[in-house]
This record gives structure tokens, sequence and C-alpha cells, in this order.
């Protein structure tokens, strides 16, 4: 009873202040959860916040000694977070500036989306390698390395001109961002997930790689097996000719401002 009516006392001594506090440092707390789920942080962050209970435990519990200790470390820890999460907070940085300038591109159309589709057909059946990315709202300059300016829109026979086997850069990637090629002969990060890697080169470890650090959708031909896969949010998954245009235009609603998404739909 008599925590009972503590709990009440306190309670009622919330201001609105106080509830709006809680309800913001919630959120915060919440977002930075989701945030660090699925990435290659996230056994880290586990392990900051095992060390934050054990250093609550040693101060409710008065080990002094403990807790000195603990408090040293904190200040070492701040310098090691930045180094350890600089990937994750440069790309908070980079998303919030996008969201809150609300810059983003025109989505690729459905005749840009079937000329890709025809152009992925003709390259599996031949068993021509190619890697296209996709921009989503996340920016990519940071993860390329090489590659070539363009600025063309998107068509059948550019991609085929792209990815000839006898040109240049046909090894690299594609970017596309809205109905245009942006830049070619771009090289990605490479994923470590060798799980999912099995089997497979390295245009897939690219695609996979850069889906892992950006929301952008990759995808590959295999030069190999002549199959074509999509990779998105650490996922690197196996698409039959009939699924693409499908997840192709799934992608493009996504990125499409409210209003557009609602006339595409019906």
């Amino acid at each position: 009873m008599a925590v009972l009516r503590s709990l009440r006392e306190a309670l009622a001594a919330l201001a609105p202040g106080d509830v709006l506090d809680i309800v913001f440092v919630a959120a915060m707390i919440h977002a930075v959860l989701l945030w660090f789920k699925g990435t290659k942080a996230a056994f880290v962050a586990t392990g900051i916040m095992i060390f934050g209970a054990f250093y609550l435990l040693a101060d409710v519990a008065q080990m002094h000694m403990t807790v000195w200790i603990f408090r040293g470390l904190f200040a070492v820890s701040l310098v090691a977070l930045v180094v350890i999460f600089q990937e994750e907070i440069r790309g908070f940085f980079e998303r919030l500036a996008v969201w809150s300038l609300g810059r983003q591109g025109r989505p690729a159309q459905a005749p840009e989306i079937e000329a890709v589709v025809r152009a992925v057909d003709e390259f599996a059946r031949a068993r021509i390698g190619a890697l296209i990315v996709f921009k989503g709202r996340d920016p990519l300059r940071r993860h390329l390395v090489g590659g070539t300016e363009l600025d063309g829109r998107i068509s059948e026979s550019l991609l085929k001109s792209l990815f000839d086997p006898h040109s240049q850069g046909h090894d690299g990637a594609a970017i596309v961002d809205g109905g245009r090629v942006v830049r070619f002969e771009a090289h990605l990060p490479l994923s470590k997930q060798l799980d999912q890697l099995r089997g497979r080169g390295t245009r897939h470890a690219a695609a996979l790689g850069l889906s892992e650090r950006a929301d952008a959708l990759c995808l590959v031909v295999s030069e190999e097996r002549g199959s074509v896969s999509l990779a998105r949010r650490g996922i690197l998954r196996t698409v039959a000719p009939a699924e693409l245009e499908a997840a192709l235009a799934a992608f493009r609603a996504e990125l499409a401002p409210p209003g557009e998404a609602a006339a595409a739909g019906r």
C-alpha cells in the first residue's frame, strides 16, 4: 500500500512538461534501439547496455570503488563510441538532413522500369553480368569508389551499352537516381556475410554490401548462373523474371510522394 501511495503522489506531482520530457526521452531511446537493430553495431550496443546495467547495480549496492572505476571508464567510452559508431552517426545525420530538407528525387516511372526489366531479361538469358543500383532516400556518394559521371535517361539500349562485356566499365555498378543513370563503372563496399554469399560472386557481395549501408535497391545479374537477385536492407534474394517488375514497382511506390503513390495505387 505504501508503494502505491508513493506512486500516486509521484504521478500527481508530475507537471505537463515532465510528461512531455518522459515521452520525448522514451521516443529517443526507442529510435536508437531501432537504429541499432540489424546493424553491425548491434552487438556493441548490447554490450554498452549491459555495461550500463552493471553500473546501476553497483551504484544501488553502494559499491563505491566499482562505481568510481565505471565513472572513469565513461569518459574513455565517449571517445570509443564516436570511433566505433562513426559510420552509423554519419548516416544518421545524413538521413536527418535529407528528411529535414525534404530532398527526394523523382522515382523511376513505369516505362523506365519496363526498360530495365527487358534489359535484365536479356542479360540473364545471355549470361551477361550486371549490377544496377536504384538510389533510395539515403545519400550514396560516400559509399561509391571511382566511376564516371553520367546523366542519361534509363533505356534498354543505354543499359546494354553500359554492361556490354567488351566495354571497360561493365564490371562496375550503374547508379540510378530517379529515372536517370547518374554514374556507371562505380565500385561498392563488399559485404562480409558469408552465409548469404556462399556460391555467389563479387557483384553479389557488392550489392549486399551497399544494401547494408543504405536503403538503395541493388539488382544483380549473375554471369555464371544467369540468375537475377535483389539486395535490400542487408538481405539478398534471388527473384524470378516475373517478380522483378513487381519488386521495382514496389520500390518506386515506396519512394513516391504520398499523393503520387495514392494516384498510382488507384
